[in-house]
């Protein structure tokens, strides 16, 4: 099968960064956040959260496969 182990869903790989930042080159005030081994659960939450910020314009979040377990967040924000 090719899912991962169990253990693989949450355990973070040695040299691997459990957040990267990726600052948005085409809109001002934009970032993308990868947070590895994290599904919808923790996501929701992070994004609910970051919606009660007045200064927040915009968060978005996606799975890139369902095999893979990293989430990719977009912020947008006010200056």
């Amino acid at each position: 099968m090719n899912a991962l182990d169990r253990y693989e869903r949450f355990v973070v790989p040695e040299g691997t960064k459990k957040v990267s930042y990726e600052r948005d080159t085409k809109i001002i005030n934009a970032a993308s956040f990868t947070i590895e081994r994290e599904e919808h659960t923790i996501d929701n939450i992070l994004r609910m959260q970051l919606h009660r910020d007045p200064n927040v314009l915009f968060v978005g979040y996606k799975l890139p496969h369902p095999l893979q377990y990293k989430i990719i967040v977009r912020i947008i924000w006010f200056h």
